[in-house]
């Protein structure tokens, strides 16, 4: 609205007529702009049908259009995001000199009335400002002023936060179950494989609602590359743990270092308990199935020496003497204690490092046929018979092949105790590092952008009732 002195009348002199509405072309009208205009159907102008004149020259011109206009917009914290528009008014050709702009609500609470305001399902409309400007331009020197609109708008994160984040978090819940899951099973790997897959999915549908921009990242963009990650990071682990769960089949020992760490302080922080005998007896070799450690000396069944063999050496505490001297790796080298087999009071061969398979079969092959020559010597009355055993042991004789068996099933028993263990560190390792990026990505990180655009909201309107 403007006053236009020329359009002033007196209404007594025409019939108490005190406003009329006329063609918009056929009096004068500014040429008001809108500076940031983004609509390809229009030129920017403000173009009405109608103005309605008063008769004290007063001018009304009301618009009905629809205003398109650009706005930069800010996708680091998407969808948590906050957005300030701003709508430009200014003459494009006028300069202050002859024409001004004033709000029509000074007096109000608000620069635009919002009752009639339809909301948006997409945006909340926290605020709207009204700032003035001057600007020069480079033609001329004149100031030319103009009003801006400045619309703080926030996004609605609930279509984001059921379509999105919650599949993610559920995805992120299954990665766990890989850790869960045992060595044998076969399904670790795929089961990464598969969520990671399904994580790039999610990352193409973020792509698509993002604007296109190379300035920033948004924040579930950078959530989701997180867990990506340490998705891909528990394929690379579950290899790790499957490869430490078989190793024991190469006959070689764990490194001292590994142990200690694992077997002694891991697993307690971790509440965990390893009886190596009892894992070591559940574990069958290949050449036990082939019957590479076949007794031919005795008459006993299979799971009769078996059960001779654990029962000695559980007697002799083998597991509470291995632990102690797995404290002791540094200095001294954990040997097992003789069985009664060998009268001469040998020992049988430790679990060293570097002990390969075909050279403990055959050396234990090598001591069971001397032992087994000397005791027939020795040992055999005239009739062919074998004596009784000496009073040290009750327990019959158990050839040194089967306790080759032992040892080696005590080295694979202790490799799969140390990936257990190594696995269940990883488990909480993940878990709390998923927690700890879920919180701090999408929780406190919003809500700290939060309350910085809510100050700065209540900043700009008390600037705004201080200038009216």
């Amino acid at each position: 609205a403007w006053r236009d002195e020329n359009l002033r009348w007196e209404p007594a002199n025409y019939s108490r007529i005190r406003s009329i509405r006329v063609p918009s072309k056929r009096v004068w009208l500014p040429d008001t702009f809108i500076y940031n205009n983004a609509d390809d159907g229009s030129t920017g102008f403000m173009q009405g049908t109608y103005v309605l004149l008063n008769h004290d020259g007063i001018v009304v011109w009301p618009v009905p259009v629809k205003l398109k206009s650009s706005c930069k917009v800010d996708i680091t914290y998407f969808p948590f995001d906050d957005q300030e528009c701003i709508l430009r008014f200014g003459s494009w050709i006028y300069s202050g000199s002859w024409i001004d702009y004033r709000s029509l609500r000074n007096d109000t609470e608000s620069p635009v009335d919002l009752t009639t305001y339809v909301n948006n399902s997409e945006w909340d409309l926290l605020s709207v400002t009204l700032k003035k400007n001057i600007r020069t331009h480079s033609c001329c020197d004149d100031p030319h002023p103009d009003i801006t609109y400045v619309l703080h708008i926030r996004r609605k994160t609930f279509y984001y936060i059921f379509n999105i984040i919650v599949p993610c978090v559920m995805l992120s819940a299954l990665t766990l179950l890989t850790f869960w899951l045992p060595p044998t099973s076969g399904e670790k790997i795929t089961l990464g494989l598969s969520v990671f897959l399904a994580f790039s999915m999610f990352m193409l549908l973020i792509a698509e609602e993002v604007p296109a921009t190379s300035e920033s990242v948004p924040l579930i963009g950078i959530y989701l590359c997180v867990v990506m990650t340490m998705t891909s990071l528990s394929v690379i682990m579950a290899v790790i743990v499957i490869n430490l769960y078989n190793k024991g089949h190469k006959t070689k020992r764990a490194p001292a270092w590994l142990r200690i760490l694992t077997l002694s302080w891991l697993s307690k922080l971790l509440f965990l308990k390893h009886d190596l005998i009892k894992f070591a007896k559940d574990v069958i070799l290949d050449d036990e199935r082939k019957g590479a450690y076949a007794c031919r000396k005795h008459s006993f069944s299979t799971k009769q020496k078996d059960d001779l063999l654990y029962q000695e050496l559980e007697t002799l505490s083998l597991e509470n003497q291995f632990i102690r001297n797995r404290r002791k790796a540094s200095k001294t080298e954990e040997s097992l204690p003789a069985t009664p087999g060998n009268e001469k009071g040998e020992e049988y061969q430790s679990l060293k490092e570097g002990t390969g398979e075909g050279k403990e079969s055959k050396h234990a092959d090598s001591e069971m046929s001397d032992s087994e020559g000397t005791r027939d010597n020795n040992n055999t009355t005239k009739n062919g018979k074998h004596k009784k055993d000496t009073p040290r042991s009750k327990i019959p004789e158990v050839c040194r092949t089967r306790s080759a068996l032992y040892q080696r099933k005590l080295i694979v028993a202790e490799w799969q105790q140390i990936a257990s263990v190594v696995d269940r560190v990883l488990f909480w390792f993940y878990f709390v590092s998923t927690v700890a990026s879920y919180i701090l990505i999408l929780v406190v990180v919003p809500n700290c952008n939060y309350k910085k655009w809510n100050e700065e909201i209540w900043r700009k309107q008390q600037n705004y009732h201080s200038s009216m």
